[in-house]
């Protein structure tokens, strides 16, 4: 019986010393202080053009309870604009508060970190609820909630595939306008 307990308190001992370790490690920040009056750190710091950042994220909430998600692979902040970051291989999620969640992948994007409006370029695709949209470009805007849909605009559903060369689309309403540039026609091939 003695053998027993002992076993059972040196298991119960090496569990909470896992789970120190492990909390310590991945949920505990770790401060780190850089002396920039070293000279050759300030040398490096000066002489670096590029603000280019691995694995960025962003994520806002609004006053509504929308949830809006990006990552991107690199990110590199402007030089031209405050507050803008040009983005490689983007992801981005918007969760509307009680309805759908919207996806959307592209090559590039320029988001603004203040006004949160983000301009996705190159190979974007917009999924949401069985809709899909493929195009060159989408301009979302938060504050009129709206998205601009442009360049070789192909919408596909389980029974519809559209050709347009632009879509704007109400975020919060869903509503859409499909445009044609001069006289051509819209092109929908039903099922």
């Amino acid at each position: 019986m003695q053998k027993k307990t002992i076993i059972q308190i040196a298991l119960f001992l090496t569990l909470l010393i896992v789970i120190y370790f492990f909390l310590n490690k991945y949920f505990f920040l770790k401060k780190e202080t850089i002396n920039l009056t070293d000279q050759n750190l300030t040398n490096e710091v000066i002489n670096y053009q590029n603000n280019l950042i691995k694995n960025l994220e962003y994520l806002s909430t609004d006053e509504i309870g929308n949830k809006y998600l990006i990552t991107a692979e690199y990110g590199e902040i402007s030089s031209d604009v405050d507050g803008v970051i040009l983005m490689t291989n983007v992801i981005a999620q918007i969760d509307l508060f009680e309805k759908d969640t919207i996806y959307l992948t592209s090559d590039f994007a320029k988001y603004n970190t203040l006004s949160l409006d983000t301009n996705f370029t190159k190979n974007v695709i917009l999924v949401y609820t069985g809709h899909k949209i493929t195009s060159e470009n989408i301009d979302l805007s938060f504050e009129e909630n709206f998205a601009w849909v442009y360049n070789n605009v192909v919408y596909k559903s389980s029974n519809n595939q559209l050709f347009a060369d632009r879509l704007e689309i109400d975020l919060l309403t869903k509503d859409s306008k499909i445009l044609m540039y001069g006289d051509k026609k819209l092109k929908v091939i039903g099922k």
